[in-house]
């Protein structure tokens, strides 16, 4: 005691910022009471692929605490990334085990001031992170404001900030985020800290911002884990465009013009996806050229431990017949990681490889990802051809007109130009038209969590940049608040609707829909006209074509 006394008076103090990861197990002390060596014996599983995980994303375990664990990582993003890969094992695991094998983790993470003690580590800082786990939704996580700031931009899940919480031996309120799957709140709070100072706001993190609402639900973004792999067309996308835009006004709520009917009450967020896995199907895997397909086949048709891991970028990597499961991810991870370093020029934050299916069973916890309608474009192209101009094209920013112009315009390949919201830009070559769509439409909408535009397919533009009004963002459903299913229904047909085109809606609730238009002028007309037949006095227009629209 003494001893620790001088340390911790030590005018010499060790003091540095890391970042701290807090697992325990959710009532642990009662499976233990039913059988103590069994509980035990599968804890050490669990907290050595816990382990496992830490050390993969470059952290460091400093404490056992006896049902849990504390590490620590240079990274805050690093951290959340290990802390979703370990809920994610504990899922699959979960999902096999049997009704006396579920281990159900709360996880908490931290940034702060830290003082060495040896290789152990004390503070403040572990301490809060501490008590973040210990109000983390079950099967959760939940982050500090220090936290939170650090990882905005740089990983896509949802967040629900749940406000300043007092917590137990920390003297000053804690401001908390709980992460969510798909923008989601979490299924149950725990119920000792449901009051907060601050009032919660729910908030979604997507790529290069925070999102300004227009009237929406928290948007549909997910969590990262890791990312890539396999070889095929040259890895050339350029998103150069991908920051915030600046708040806009609100658009009306909206109704159906045909029948005429109020404003639906607001939906509540659907709940997480269920724990369980889904069966492994070769099609329904994202992102990858349809050469890959046949891969596919054979992994699923392969026996024995296994696992299969994915990249945005259309690279894979499979290991089959191992010696266990976790032998296969870790393979299958290796090997993609390695193909994207070598494969794509410029590696970012989002190209790390994610472990897709383990055995025949689908273990990403993302859903599948946003896009417009099959067959993701309008049928008609505009008449007479619209030459792609990056000086003149919409919501690109000056380096994103520079790189296309450099990169995209010169490129041999089957190619689609994507844009998402908040400024967002994305494409890739692939084998041909069709492919070149689909998958950048899928990897847009994974990497934004609302469904893409295709403005430009090879050289030619698909859509018609209004004149009338100013482009803003880009149009999704949940831009327009209060649809109801049908509603919801005709807001995604006209995203693949052909052009001119336009929405106007009122403030009451009514919407006004117009496609294939022989003018913007006649389809801003038809809009606001159909607007009016549906009831609403002061229509105004919030669409032109694929694009949310205000006055110049």
């Amino acid at each position: 005691m003494v001893a620790w006394l001088r340390t911790m008076t030590d005018t010499h103090l060790v003091r540095r910022l890391t970042t701290i990861l807090a697992i325990d197990v959710v009532a642990f002390s009662t499976m233990s009471a039913r059988n103590e060596e069994h509980a035990l014996g599968l804890l050490g599983q669990r907290m050595d692929t816990a382990g496992t995980l830490i050390r993969e994303h470059r952290g460091r375990v400093f404490k056992l605490t006896g049902d849990g664990l504390l590490a620590e990582f240079a990274s805050p993003v690093e951290a959340v990334r290990a802390a979703l890969e370990i809920q994610e094992a504990m899922r699959s695991a979960n999902a096999t085990a049997g009704p006396d094998d579920q281990l159900v983790l709360r996880i908490g993470v931290n940034l702060g001031d830290v003082v060495e003690s040896g290789d152990d580590l004390m503070g403040d800082a572990v301490n809060v992170a501490v008590r973040l786990e210990s109000i983390s939704a079950t099967g959760g996580i939940c982050v500090s404001s220090s936290v939170y700031d650090q990882i905005i931009g740089k990983l896509m899940l949802g967040a629900e900030d749940i406000g300043e919480q007092h917590v137990k031996n920390i003297p000053r309120p804690i401001h908390a985020y709980r992460l969510t799957v798909d923008g989601a709140k979490p299924v149950a709070a725990h119920p000792a800290h449901t009051a907060a100072k601050a009032a919660p706001r729910s908030r979604s993190l997507l790529l290069g911002a925070a999102v300004v609402a227009l009237l929406v639900a928290a948007a549909g973004g997910t969590w990262y884990l890791r990312g890539a792999t396999l070889s095929g067309p040259p890895q050339n996308a350029h998103p150069t465009s991908a920051t915030a835009s600046a708040p806009q006004a609100a658009v009306p709520q909206a109704a159906a013009s045909a029948p005429a009917v109020p404003a639906a009450a607001p939906t509540p967020a659907a709940p997480p996806p269920a724990a369980g896995p889904r069966p492994f199907i070769p099609a329904e895997v994202p992102f990858l050229p349809d050469f890959r397909r046949r891969a596919l086949e054979n992994y699923a048709a392969d026996e024995g431990s296994k696992a299969l891991a994915i990249s945005i970028r259309g690279i894979i990597a499979m290991a089959t017949r191992r010696v266990d499961v976790e032998t296969a991810r870790r393979v299958a991870l290796e090997e993609c990681d390695k193909t994207v370093l070598r494969e794509v020029p410029v590696f970012r934050d989002y190209d790390r490889c994610m472990i897709y299916a383990v055995g025949n069973d689908v273990v990403w916890s993302f859903r599948p990802p946003p896009t417009p309608p099959f067959p993701y474009v309008p049928s008609k192209r505009p008449s007479p051809p619209i030459a792609f101009d990056p000086t003149t094209a919409p919501l690109l920013n000056v380096p994103a007109r520079e790189r296309l112009a450099e990169h995209y315009l010169k490129a041999v390949h089957s190619r689609a130009l994507v844009l998402g919201r908040n400024h967002f830009d994305w494409w890739t070559s692939s084998n041909n038209d069709d492919d070149a769509i689909r998958r950048n439409v899928q990897i847009c909408g994974h990497l934004t969590g609302r469904p893409c535009v295709v403005y430009a397919l090879n050289n030619d533009a698909l859509v018609q940049t209004p004149t009338m009004m100013r482009p803003v963002n880009i149009l999704t459903p949940t831009d327009i608040g209060n649809l109801d299913p049908n509603q919801h229904e005709a807001v995604m047909r006209y995203l693949i609707a052909n052009d001119w085109r336009a929405i106007a809606a009122s403030s009451a609730g009514r919407l006004g829909i117009a496609s294939d238009r022989a003018s913007e002028q006649d389809a801003v007309a038809a809009a606001r006209q159909a607007c009016a037949q549906a009831g609403g006095t002061d229509c105004t227009v919030v669409a032109i074509g694929p694009f949310l629209v205000e006055p110049k």
